[in-house]
């Protein structure tokens, strides 16, 4: 999560700064915590960032 405060991540990026190697895992993760509110989705441009 604190490598979305440095900036916007695709999917990739943010399974590489993770070091999570499965992408289901990663975006159920990352679906999880949008759901929670902690961080967001543009969906336009594909990118996850911290919620402000």
């Amino acid at each position: 999560m604190t490598a979305l405060l440095e900036k916007l991540m695709k999917i990739f990026e943010v399974m590489k700064r993770a070091n999570m190697p499965n992408q289901e895992a990663c975006q159920s993760h990352l679906l999880k915590m949008r759901d929670e509110g902690a961080i967001k989705f543009d969906i336009n441009k594909g990118f996850w960032s911290i919620k402000t």
